[in-house]
């Protein structure tokens, strides 16, 4: 399996900054899992649409991981999974957004 971002540094700057701000409006928590982590945040029309836009670019860019958004009713759940360095990868790409939901 190929650990890597197709996304050129612009980008990823653009796509930081949506997970930054999904995550200051409706998140509720990030839990780390045996195989990756799940983001949870509060329901609403809008968050559900940016999440199921941004987990469905995750997939083109970052394929070395699963992307699933469940909807919970009255939460969002996304589950990210991969295995070996596809683990690690994802705990880095996400440090910013835990920090985003502690207030950082």
């Amino acid at each position: 399996m190929t650990i890597s971002c197709t996304l050129t540094n612009g980008d990823r700057g653009t796509r930081r900054e949506r997970w930054r701000r999904i995550g200051a409006d409706g998140a509720g928590g990030v839990v780390e899992t045996p195989t990756g982590l799940r983001l949870v945040f509060r329901s609403s029309p809008h968050v559900a649409r940016e999440l199921d836009e941004l987990a469905e670019l995750e997939r083109d860019c970052c394929a070395f991981a699963r992307w699933t958004v469940h909807d919970e009713g009255a939460h969002l759940v996304l589950d990210v999974e991969s295995e070996g360095e596809g683990l690690a990868a994802l705990h880095g790409m996400f440090e910013s957004f835990r920090a985003t939901l502690a207030g950082g």
